[in-house]
């Protein structure tokens, strides 16, 4: 087999110009508009395209934020746009079209759980008995919706619901070894809903469909204190926060799949040692979330992949010369479904001012496995040695999530040559 693809890999370098540049240009950081009196802002979650980005602003620690919604050109308004109306919007659909979240009509200070669909609000209905319902993301189709609500019964007091075509339907009495009570995300088909509930030992992250499945801890974690909180397209890759053997660390960022478990992204040797993956690219093992700075209560947006590992987001940028204009990236909340489109929270220099941004990158490029930007006949021999490597997933995790390349949880020869088809095209060109 091996001999095979080492043939196929020689043919294959025939068809390729050498020395093919792997990276595309243009890279941008834009600091998104706030409204008037509200000067600082976040964004939560963007459309694939990023016509639509929704967050919140607010002009003081406590209590003093509005929804908004930014366009294509980073142009904010208020969102739910009526009088007197204030919302919570928590994520949107890879079309822009569907908003999901909370909305309280003008003169009530009740509100309620929907959908905004092409901007008209659709109330969302609730169980029997139950009341303070949350919807908190929304499938890549906008079609089914995540949430959790509160449960008349005291154990479990939450539990988590899926709305169809806004039809409700409880997850909270799922069969399996924890209780479905929070949810924080939903993988792009809409089929799984992930969070983390009650188990034995501890608070387990988990991924739940008709049934419960939990996602193990990192190795040697001294104990269960686990959330996912959001999935690739069909939910075979996972991430969130576990807790680590580390007996000083407040959590490390994570990555899941069936074959290889859940891996530590890593944290930095400093308080609070922790890290947190935040979102996924739906399309590519691209993850994006916040490391801890040695600045205390400062932190940082990373990005990680499995060719060069976790990197900061600001010398992404410095390294493609784009002007951060004394802004840092500290958290990136979203990420598009392949990777090039990210939002979250950036902080100027040392200042309280925050702000909601876009960054755009390059695209990611699968076929560059040796990261040198170049796609060449050592990109071939590299991924040769790691889907020898990756055969092994629970030895060879990081490899397993590189040579999956026709994804589907097994190494075999459609992963080859979905390889060849990507270092064919020579990324970028």
């Amino acid at each position: 087999m091996k001999t095979f693809l080492y043939s196929a890999a020689c043919c294959a370098a025939l068809t390729l110009h050498a020395g093919a540049r792997a990276q595309s240009p243009g890279a941008e950081f834009r600091l998104l508009d706030v409204p008037p009196g509200y000067p600082m802002s976040v964004g939560v979650a963007l459309s694939d395209d990023a016509g639509v980005t929704v967050g919140q602003a607010w002009f003081c620690e406590t209590g003093c934020f509005i929804s908004v919604r930014w366009d294509a050109q980073g142009r904010v308004s208020r969102f739910p746009a009526e009088p007197g109306a204030w919302g919570f919007l928590m994520d949107v659909s890879a079309d822009g079209r569907t908003i999901v979240g909370l909305n309280a009509p003008p003169g009530s200070q009740t509100a309620q759980v929907g959908a905004w669909r092409d901007g008209a609000f659709q109330v969302l209905p609730i169980l029997p008995n139950s009341w303070s319902p949350w919807a908190v993301a929304v499938s890549a189709d906008g079609n089914v919706i995540a949430g959790f609500i509160t449960l008349a019964h005291p154990q479990p007091r939450y539990g988590v619901v899926r709305w169809v075509k806004n039809r409700i339907e409880s997850l909270a009495d799922a069969p399996g070894p924890a209780s479905a009570q929070y949810a924080y995300g939903i993988d792009g088909q809409g089929r799984f809903v992930l969070g983390n509930g009650l188990g034995s030992g501890g608070l387990h992250a988990f991924r739940v469909d008709k049934r419960v499945e939990v996602l193990g801890g990192l190795p040697g974690a001294r104990r269960t204190e686990n959330g996912a909180v959001a999935a690739n397209h069909d939910g075979s890759r996972i991430v969130g926060r576990a807790q680590t053997a580390d007996p000083r660390s407040a959590g490390e960022a994570f990555l899941w799949s069936n074959p290889t478990g859940m891996i530590g992204l890593g944290f930095p040797p400093y308080y609070p040692y922790s890290s947190q993956s935040l979102a996924i690219a739906r399309h590519l093992p691209v993850v994006a979330g916040e490391n801890p700075t040695a600045t205390l209560y400062r932190w940082i947006g990373f990005l990680w992949d499995p060719v060069r590992g976790k990197r900061y987001v600001n010398d992404i940028l410095d390294s493609l010369r784009v002007d951060r204009q004394g802004w840092d990236v500290e958290r990136i909340n979203d990420i598009n479904h392949d990777g090039t489109l990210m939002t979250g929270i950036a902080r100027r220099g040392f200042t309280d001012d925050r702000r909601a941004f876009l960054v755009r990158l390059p695209p990611w490029c699968w076929a560059d496995c040796t990261g040198d930007d170049v796609v060449d006949f050592s990109d071939l021999l590299c991924f040769l040695n790691r889907f020898e490597r990756a055969q092994d997933p629970r030895a060879n995790p990081i490899d397993f999530f590189y040579c999956d390349v026709a994804p589907d949880d097994e190494i075999d020869f459609n992963d080859f040559l979905a390889f060849l088809n990507l270092y064919n095209k020579g990324c970028g060109q």
